[in-house]
């Protein structure tokens, strides 16, 4: 029984941890698909209108490598691939700090910037593909970070708007900022769900420790009723048992071969002594708490409660006992 429990309490500490180990991981899961956006301002001369136009919007998204740091400067184009994803890739420019464009597509984001930043970029923004709107996705460019440096990715149509003002000979300034974090972790849906789900695992862990604590309370009231009715059914048992008081002409009394196993000490008369069932005798003050805690002959085991059910039949003679009916220790 006792193995049983511990098993049972082994069993259900694993799925508390096995709980914790799930939230955990899930922290974890939901805290690295958070993104930051980037507010991106662009300044251009329009020759047309003599003006210099502008406009802002939080259409960028940082990369999941990125320092999420503001950065300035012109914007240039690749000399000769879009895309930045040959060995030779170059970048002219006459001012710093400056900005490279490129376009998402062919090699892996980490290749573009390093191509950049070899030439001495501040920072490099990627557009999308064509076709892709205002959409962005998330980069991850894990070779820079050692480096680390700032790495946003806008929509396809800003982009090839800022490409197509470079191509066009404008002098197009752009200021990346950091926004706001969004994800999962950001939600109120996430944070609804998170809340339930934290809650929901304290409820079960509490309902089993309590139905653990009620359980152990119930199986410790049965033995407890068990030990009551027990005890009664010895006293009950105790009560029926022959006690007579030692007279002078007992042979147990101050005999050397004759003494109460409880207490080791000899008979002496006017004492009263208590005869089990088996005929072994005992001191009343002795043998009594002895038989309520254990109901059996300290001798030869012989069970008092057993005794009641057999009335009718004779003790057994006890190998224990001279002709003279005293006990031979």
């Amino acid at each position: 029984m006792k193995a049983n429990l511990k098993l049972r309490a082994i069993h259900g500490r694993s799925r508390i941890w096995l709980s914790v180990f799930v939230f955990q991981c899930c922290f974890q899961l939901s805290a690295s698909l958070v993104y930051w956006t980037a507010y991106v301002e662009v300044r251009y001369f329009d020759r047309v209108s003599n003006e210099t136009v502008g406009s802002m919007c939080e259409c960028g998204v940082f990369g999941a490598d990125s320092l999420f740091h503001s950065a300035s400067g012109l914007l240039v184009l690749p000399n000769s691939d879009p895309l930045a994803c040959s060995r030779n890739t170059t970048f002219t420019t006459k001012h710093q700090p400056w900005i490279a464009l490129i376009k998402k597509g062919n090699c892996t984001y980490s290749q573009k910037i390093q191509a950049a930043q070899r030439q001495g970029a501040s920072a490099v923004v990627i557009y999308q593909i064509d076709g892709a709107g205002n959409d962005t996705n998330l980069m991850a460019h894990p070779g820079m970070r050692v480096s680390r440096v700032i790495a946003i990715m806008v929509g396809n149509i800003l982009g090839t708007e800022m490409a197509n003002l470079v191509k066009n000979g404008s002098d197009v300034y752009v200021v990346i900022m950091l926004a706001n974090p969004h994800g999962l972790w950001f939600s109120s849906t996430w944070a609804y769900a998170l809340s339930f789900t934290f809650i929901g695992i304290t409820a079960i862990t509490m309902f089993y420790f309590a139905f653990i604590f009620l359980k152990r309370m119930y199986r410790n009231q049965q033995l407890q009723m068990q030990e009551r009715e027990m005890k009664r059914e010895n006293e009950k048992a105790i009560a029926k048992l022959e006690v007579r008081t030692l007279r002078t002409s007992d042979p147990e009394v101050e005999s050397e071969d004759v003494s109460c196993v409880v207490c080791t000490d000899s008979f002496k008369h006017h004492e009263q002594v208590t005869v089990l069932p088996c005929r072994h005798l005992y001191h009343k003050k002795c043998i009594e708490p002895w038989l309520l805690e254990h109901p059996t002959c300290p001798m030869c085991k012989f069970h008092i409660l057993k005794y009641k059910v057999s009335l009718a039949k004779p003790a057994e003679p006890c190998p224990f006992r001279n002709d003279g009916g005293s006990v031979l220790l």
